[in-house]
């Protein structure tokens, strides 16, 4: 099984990523589930998400990055036990931090999780203004990025996008830097080639 992490701030754009990723892996025949982590009582995410025709489990108790980390081991048990699916993939909330939920795994390891991979999702247009009030959770999620995605490539102004990606470099050196809008482009289908590579792995 292999696992993606997508972290990101409320509204980033993470949902909508997800949905493009799945849809690519199922064309393809890969058995996948998503993860819905909302800290609210009802989880709009998963109700979209469920419209892929996708199998979706929702914990909405709390944050996986803290106070229900052992619910997402147990639900990846789960999964793995009813599904065997060869991807899972965990929205995380807004308000987790990569490092948070890889501490738990590490904490709690999975032995069918092969391989995980972290992707921060940025949002482009409104990050000057986020990053104003909540520089520690965003510098967070950053730095603990194997991938940085900055979206609304189609909203934001060549400005906020060049100063998203100098923090982004800043923070995250080495990670792969994509810049896509919602739905298309020649980015966005770098980032879903290089998450769904040919051929895929267990």
């Amino acid at each position: 099984m292999r696992l993606l992490l997508f972290a990101g701030f409320l509204g980033s754009g993470k949902t909508t990523l997800i949905l493009a990723l799945a849809g690519k892996i199922a064309a393809r025949g890969i058995r996948s589930c998503v993860i819905v982590n909302e800290v609210g009582e009802v989880g709009i995410d998963g109700e979209v998400l469920r419209m892929g025709e996708l199998e979706v489990k929702e914990l909405t108790a709390g944050c996986v990055c803290c106070q229900i980390g052992t619910d997402l081991v147990l639900t990846l048990r789960e999964l793995e036990v009813r599904f065997q699916p060869q991807i899972v993939i965990v929205e995380a909330s807004g308000i987790a931090a990569p490092e948070g939920v890889l501490d738990v795994l590490r904490r709690y390891p999975v032995e069918t999780v092969a391989a995980l991979e972290t992707v921060t999702v940025v949002d482009g247009a409104r990050f000057a203004g986020l990053y104003e009030v909540i520089t520690p959770l965003l510098e967070s999620q950053i730095a603990g990025a194997d991938r940085v995605v900055i979206t609304k490539l189609d909203e934001a102004a060549p400005v906020e996008l060049r100063d998203a990606e100098a923090v982004v470099r800043r923070l995250a050196p080495d990670a792969p830097l994509y810049i896509v809008d919602a739905t298309s482009g020649e980015s966005l289908a770098r980032l879903l080639a290089d998450l769904a590579p040919e051929p895929w792995g267990t």
